[in-house]
């Protein structure tokens, strides 16, 4: 009885145990494992143990592992680099560029205002029919264009020379013996030009006397000098600067 309920017990399934739970009981023991692994692997590098090519040397032969391991982290760094950027270019020549513009919005479109349209008159339209010619253009008559006359000169008088005139008239002295009279602004002075022939045929006392006279009628008109000049620019006369009255000199002999 007892040799069956041992068969039973041993014929009963088994409890069921969860992987994930096992698994977590397994996971130290595997990471100890490696631990250890590589404890040893470490060890018989550094013991020369590992194999290595033969054109390596010997006494090298611990840093063989570690820089075959170094130069293929290396790579796999570099084709990894190389790779993203590839695929980059790539993505960029497939996707088409697409410019964005800025556009302003058109205004509102807005119905033209357009002018209403004149029917004609009936009576208008019956007036001017086509067997009526329209009438010839009255072209004007050509106008007569009068010659130009020139323009005539405008006499100017001076009122300096006819001043001293109407003294000369007034005096009884001789026409003609004056011939002009330039007034000087820039120096409030009077140029008289004397007619040459006419002033050597008067007495010297006369000349004076109608030097001072022309003189004595400038200063009134608030001239401060006055010289007496014959057609060639030659001094008859002029005020003394000490004194009063006017200085003479000779005329030149008549040619």
């Amino acid at each position: 009885m007892q040799d069956q309920d041992a068969r039973d017990q041993g014929s009963l399934p088994a409890p069921y145990q969860s992987p994930w739970e096992a698994l977590r009981h397994d996971l130290p023991a595997a990471a100890a494992d490696l631990r250890l692994r590589v404890q040893e692997l470490w060890r018989r590098n550094r013991e020369g143990d590992l194999s290595t090519p033969g054109f390596w040397p010997q006494d090298l032969a611990p840093l063989f592992w570690p820089v075959l391991l170094v130069a293929l982290l290396l790579v796999l760094i570099l084709g990894g680099i190389q790779l993203r950027a590839a695929l980059e270019g790539v993505q960029d020549d497939s996707m088409p560029v697409v410019e964005r513009m800025r556009t302003t919005p058109l205004p509102e479109a807005r119905p033209l205002m357009s002018e209403p349209e004149l029917l004609p008159d009936p009576a208008d339209a019956a007036a001017t029919s086509p067997q009526q010619a329209p009438a010839p253009p009255v072209q004007p008559e050509p106008v007569p264009l009068s010659p130009v006359q020139p323009e005539l000169p405008v006499l100017q008088v001076d009122p300096l020379l006819t001043l001293l005139e109407q003294v000369d008239a007034e005096g009884a002295g001789k026409s003609g013996l004056l011939l002009s009279a330039r007034p000087v602004p820039a120096d409030n002075a009077a140029v008289l030009v004397v007619d040459a022939a006419l002033w050597s045929e008067m007495p010297q006392g006369l000349r004076r006397e109608r030097a001072d006279g022309w003189w004595h009628t400038l200063q009134d008109q608030g001239y401060d000098a006055i010289t007496l000049e014959d057609v060639d620019q030659h001094l008859l006369a002029r005020p003394a600067r000490v004194g009063g009255g006017m200085i003479m000199f000779d005329p030149l002999p008549s040619p």
